[in-house]
């Protein structure tokens, strides 16, 4: 699962209709949702983890839901006669569905935001300047169109502002067309040429705290790098 979650992350699926319900309001790229299932779904493997460690007495896995997942199976039958287990069973069945829902898709279009006019998500094929709203018509009985390049431009100022750490904003960012690696996100602020806006907590216990880059602020690096190799 997390294999095909990292694909949707990176911007190489697309939502299913029926994954999404009807809206006035306008949606944000669909693999920052992805992204935020991911993180609670963390949360969750990493709090119930705590709990084994804390009353066990034993070492915290590596970071990652793959080690925590495996780490956390050898301490099912624990878990089993733990006052919480019931606990434990629901809230981690219930962030792996909502991971499920969002990676529950063929990898064959690209998101292309939601149609202005009826809310339903916008899906076009690599290359394509143009996608239309199979949902809406014209007056005149014809389709919606929309330029993909303007979508893109106004899906980046609309995530201008969302925070998160290296991996979690090139994840991001690959989905809208900016090639940017998590690794070169930490080089950049290594260099002083990005600054974190924030810092969350260590990954584990004594460690560093962890940096948190705003997206505005990445495109800018980015723009700015295109700028000096032309």
């Amino acid at each position: 699962m997390v294999e095909e979650l990292e694909v949707t992350l990176t911007g190489r699926a697309r939502m299913s209709a029926g994954a999404l319900r009807r809206s006035s309001e306008r949606r944000l790229p669909f693999h920052i949702a992805a992204s935020d299932k991911a993180h609670a779904l963390k949360h969750v493997l990493v709090s119930w983890a705590r709990l084994v460690s804390d009353e066990r007495g034993v070492r915290l896995p590596a970071d990652g839901l793959v080690s925590i997942s495996k780490w956390l199976v050898k301490h099912v039958e624990w878990l089993r006669h733990h006052p919480a287990g019931g606990e434990v069973v629901a809230e981690v069945h219930d962030a792996v569905q909502a991971v499920r829902i969002v990676i529950d898709r063929p990898p064959d279009r690209l998101y292309a935001g939601p149609c202005d006019a009826c809310g339903m998500p916008l899906y076009a094929r690599p290359g394509d300047a143009e996608v239309s709203c199979r949902h809406c018509l014209t007056e005149g009985g014809e389709r919606l169109f929309y330029d993909i390049a303007a979508r893109r431009k106004w899906m980046l100022g609309e995530i201008e502002h969302f925070v998160g750490n290296s991996a979690r904003v090139a994840s991001v960012l690959a989905g809208l067309g900016v090639k940017v690696s998590a690794s070169t996100i930490r080089v950049w602020a290594k260099r002083g040429r990005l600054t974190p806006c924030s810092y969350d907590k260590p990954s584990k216990p004594g460690g560093d705290p962890l940096p948190l880059y705003r997206v505005g602020d990445v495109v800018e690096a980015a723009a700015q790098k295109s700028k000096k190799a032309a």
